[in-house]
């Protein structure tokens, strides 16, 4: 476990990714999801480079640029690709309804959305396009990515070379992502969250709950709520640990055996998922967690001894956040797990 030191936080988040490549060694698998195609660390680079050249060309430095796309290797290259070219990712509920992702993209001054083909086809969402193309130019991942060409790929190869050369300048007190709340007050609220304010959370955790960078974290959970991008995609990224990113977790019969295959040593999910993984499980799927950390709800007494009956102690780990809190407030140690509770605050809160 490290010190908790604010100072860590204040960089941009591109370059805490460049410098978690340099700790950990470029060459490390760092990033996979459901495609079973692993990434490293020079591998997310280069494609963020690659992808956010060709977006850089149809935005302005300092833009807010919509994400209307499922948790996956493809949603996380986008959103340091946006990073590195100095333009501002704000996630899109693609589950809020209509009314609520049109009134986001307002709030937020979005002109262009970025989406997927196959995402918008199989989430059958042709409707929330349609609603978004009356005030936004919508641009597709696929059609990107088949325009880079022989330059750009030169271009991403070079910038991996000599990244800092090549990142735009920010500064940590720019926006690091707009999200917006879960509605449970009344209409959701957009929350901008600096550079800062997400590395500070992701130093807070790492200084509060010891990780190991070996470890696997295997995350089901939305990126567009900041649980699932803090969490599930910044920190295990940010302190080496490999992300397994999964687009939904509904798929209550599928996850159980994706988390033994990934080799996952971590869990992020709800009391309700894991209440449903663990009766869908098989034996020797969970036995490979450290532990399990839920948020959102309140973590139930039939669901610890569940996890306990079936696959051994392993800790579930129930924390306290919110999003203006980038998100993480309070959480158990899986040496110090008290049921019943949120744990204490993370240093520096």
């Amino acid at each position: 476990m490290r010190d908790f030191d604010v100072a860590r936080s204040r960089r941009p988040l591109f370059d805490a990714l460049l410098e978690a490549a340099r700790v950990h060694g470029p060459k490390k698998l760092i990033l996979e999801d459901q495609e079973r195609n692993p990434l490293s660390y020079t591998d997310l680079i280069r494609a963020a480079f690659a992808l956010g050249h060709k977006l850089a060309g149809m935005t302005e430095r300092g833009e807010k640029v919509g994400l209307l796309l499922p948790t996956s290797s493809a949603a996380v290259v986008t959103f340091f690709a946006l990073h590195a070219f100095g333009r501002v990712p704000v996630m899109l509920n693609f589950t809020a309804g209509i009314r609520n992702i049109r009134a986001a993209v307002k709030i937020a001054g979005v002109k262009r959305v970025l989406s997927s083909h196959r995402f918008v086809e199989q989430g059958k969402l042709h409707d929330v396009i349609d609603a978004l193309e009356t005030g936004s130019e919508i641009t597709y991942l696929e059609d990107v990515r088949a325009s880079i060409g022989l330059t750009e790929r030169l271009y991403a190869l070079a910038a991996s070379f000599m990244p800092r050369r090549f990142r735009s300048d920010t500064d940590p007190d720019d926006p690091g992502v707009i999200l917006f709340t879960s509605g449970s007050f009344g209409a959701p609220r957009g929350v901008v969250l600096t550079q800062a304010n997400l590395l500070a959370n992701v130093e807070q955790i790492a200084a509060h709950i010891d990780l190991d960078s070996d470890w696997v974290m295997f995350n089901p959970l939305p990126v567009f709520h900041c649980f699932g991008l803090t969490g599930g995609a910044l920190l295990p990224l940010l302190t080496g640990m490999k992300a397994f990113e999964y687009p939904s977790p509904l798929h209550v019969k599928i996850i159980p055996t994706l988390i033994r295959d990934a080799g996952a040593n971590i869990l992020l999910a709800t009391d309700t998922f894991v209440n449903q993984y663990a009766r869908a499980a098989d034996p020797d799927d969970l036995k490979g967690l450290q532990f399990i950390v839920c948020g959102a709800e309140k973590v139930r007494d039939e669901t610890h001894d569940l996890i306990i009956d079936r696959f051994g102690p392993i800790p579930v780990l129930e924390g306290y956040g919110a999003t203006e809190a980038s998100p993480v407030i309070a959480i158990n140690k899986p040496d110090d797990n008290r049921r019943g509770t949120v744990g204490g605050l993370v240093p520096g809160m």
